[in-house]
């Protein structure tokens, strides 16, 4: 073995030859470690920046709910608002008036034929109801069973064309006084219903007033004897006044047919 040999075998590269390549190694992993390191720092800043500038959408405020209505456009723009009818309370006559307390006292029940028409249409005859006999130009207000009043009316002129239609129903709002045709007023006013665009009511006489206010009704010689009305169901102001004292609102009424005057019903 030669010298130059036993001095290459004694030094520490000759007796481990990987050390060199494990520092290598080690130092390439340190260098990568360092990168990533340089790497995340950077790039966590980034992203943190960008957080911090990220703008947040803010909600809209929705409008009230009248303001979110759309605006009415076209031919629907143009229909009026519908105003209701104003309805006055009727102011209740004294107790003298005739009343289902009297009627009652006096034990007077409806005719039979008065009481057959309202079964027929299924009405309690010993219940609220009104009978219209246009033939005869008779208005039955029973109460209770009672005959409360046998009323004297006029009703519309058939031979004018201002006819009364035959119904079935209820009373309806109190009118008050109001303005028919021609200018003409009419006190205690009760609709009833609406037809061929003309409302049917029951109601007082109609009239003018003079100058000095005083009213001049019209038809007093019809009721109880032709048709002579434009349709409404007409009473003698007296009459009137005790029918809304009763207080008709709600109850059922039963309009006969005209078939002639003083023709037979039921």
């Amino acid at each position: 073995m030669s010298p130059d040999n036993d001095a290459s075998f004694g030094s520490p590269d000759a007796e481990h030859p990987n050390y060199r390549h494990i520092a290598l190694l080690v130092s390439v992993v340190a260098a990568l470690a360092i990168v990533a390191w340089a790497a995340s720092l950077f790039f966590g800043v980034r992203a943190q920046g960008f957080a911090q500038t990220t703008v947040t959408p803010t909600k809209t405020v929705a409008p009230p709910i009248g303001d979110a209505r759309p605006a009415v456009v076209g031919p629907q723009a143009a229909l009026p608002t519908f105003t209701p009818v104003p309805t006055n309370t009727p102011i209740p006559l004294p107790s003298s008036v005739d009343s289902s307390t009297s009627a009652k006292s006096a034990g007077i029940r409806p005719e039979p034929w008065v009481e057959e028409i309202a079964v027929i249409r299924g009405l309690n005859p010993d219940g609220d109801y009104i009978i219209v006999d246009q033939n005869n130009q008779t208005m039955y207000v029973v109460d209770d069973g009672y005959l409360a009043r046998q009323l004297h009316i006029t009703t519309g002129d058939p031979d004018s064309g201002w006819d009364t239609p035959a119904w079935f129903g209820v009373v309806g709002d109190y009118w008050g006084t109001f303005q028919g045709r021609g200018g003409v007023l009419a006190d205690e006013g009760w609709w009833l219903f609406e037809r061929a665009g003309g409302n049917f009511l029951i109601h007082s006489l109609p009239y003018t007033l003079d100058a000095s206010g005083d009213k001049h009704f019209k038809g007093e010689r019809d009721l109880g004897a032709s048709p002579a009305s434009n349709g409404c169901i007409r009473l003698s102001p007296e009459d009137a006044a005790w029918f809304s004292a009763w207080n008709p609102a709600g109850k059922p009424i039963i309009i006969l047919p005209y078939t002639g005057l003083h023709a037979n019903q039921g």
